[in-house]
């Protein structure tokens, strides 16, 4: 019984064997730009400080809506912080259904913290899938080649190789997926609590 693809002229041993090493390299290029990205990106969302929520909490109770609003200062970057600011200023300005300013605004922001991620995601699965993608062509160039020549001996390299770089790639990426996931997750809450905490003030005045 004949192996169609042990031939050297198969479509197998037509593949540059640097093809699949070239595409990995490529998806950790996207993969790193977007870590990358994403650290600076959380970096940057700074919580706000417990003492400065008490006490934007109380001047919310006051109705003190300009002072509320300065003790968040512009260092503070949180969407918590950031939909406070702009429940104060929309209700110092007396616009009529904040609530909903309100809540398309952390729809908003909770799109902004998960931009990316699934791109990231697919990437950690798919490093391996094409690690183990060029081990199956090296292996079978190796055996059209034929035991002992370098065509072999290029195949087993090229198997070796693209395995190694695919789980080199995959892993940091499901590692920082799953970092920036706990931080979106951890900024949702707090945007939630914080919300739940101050916005019913608002409503009363």
């Amino acid at each position: 019984m004949s192996f169609p693809f042990a031939k050297s002229d198969s479509i197998i041993s037509s593949v540059p064997p640097q093809t699949i090493p070239i595409l990995i390299i490529f998806v950790s290029i996207v993969g790193f730009t977007i870590i990358v990205e994403r650290m600076v990106y959380y970096w940057r969302l700074k919580s706000i400080p417990q003492d400065h929520f008490r006490k934007v909490r109380e001047l919310a109770r006051e109705g003190k809506w300009d002072d509320a609003k300065d003790v968040l200062t512009q260092e503070v970057q949180s969407p918590a912080a950031i939909l406070l600011r702009m429940a104060f200023d929309l209700k110092r300005r007396g616009v009529s259904y904040w609530e909903e300013d309100i809540r398309q605004e952390g729809f908003r922001q909770i799109y902004l913290m998960e931009r990316y991620l699934t791109g990231l995601g697919t990437i950690a699965t798919i490093a391996p899938l094409l690690g183990v993608l060029g081990t199956v062509i090296g292996i079978v160039r190796s055996f059209a080649e034929g035991a002992g020549t370098q065509g072999a001996e290029v195949g087993i390299s090229e198997a070796l190789i693209t395995t190694a770089m695919g789980l080199g790639i995959a892993i940091p990426a499901y590692i920082f997926y799953n970092f920036f996931t706990r931080m979106k997750e951890e900024k949702i809450t707090e945007m939630e609590n914080v919300t739940d905490l101050v916005l019913p003030h608002l409503n009363k005045r």
